[in-house]
């Protein structure tokens, strides 16, 4: 069990290794058969490789994510935080147009995107993150200058 400090600091250290383009050290932060759900209801994956593909992309995309003041729950397993993230349109974004999420901006190669999201994790006893789900729908995203 960790205590409220240290499950604050690793979903801060989620954001932090995001920000800096570490996908290893990402991984190292999660179980080998974590369980992964971003969005929710977008259907879970499993598994650090399954994981690792979820993060390239983000991390090819310029992801930022700014976080807010993180919550733990008195479990010593749970943590949430609240994140404002921006990435490239280019090349995870015509996905969300397909689907209606956003329009088609007008210059996708300098368009940026703008999601706002809750991200809630569970610790096992070793310390490693077990589950992660990312909460956001359609309007939690937007564009947003690349500016």
């Amino acid at each position: 069990m960790l205590d409220e400090a240290a499950l604050k600091d690793l979903i801060l250290e989620h954001t932090r290794r995001v920000n800096a383009g570490d996908v290893e050290g990402l991984l190292r932060l999660y179980s080998p058969d974590v369980r992964f759900e971003d969005p929710v209801g977008a259907g879970a994956q499993r598994g650090r490789e399954a994981l690792r593909a979820h993060a390239q992309g983000a991390v090819t995309s310029n992801t930022v994510e700014v976080p807010g003041t993180p919550v733990a729950a008195q479990d010593g397993r749970h943590a949430a935080v609240p994140v404002t993230a921006t990435m490239d349109y280019l090349p995870l974004g015509p996905v969300l147009t397909r689907h209606g999420v956003l329009p088609a901006p007008a210059d996708p190669a300098r368009q940026r995107m703008q999601f706002r999201f809750v991200m809630i994790v569970r610790a096992g006893a070793d310390g490693l993150l077990e589950d992660m789900k990312a909460y956001w729908g359609a309007s939690d995203v937007s564009l947003v200058d690349a500016a």
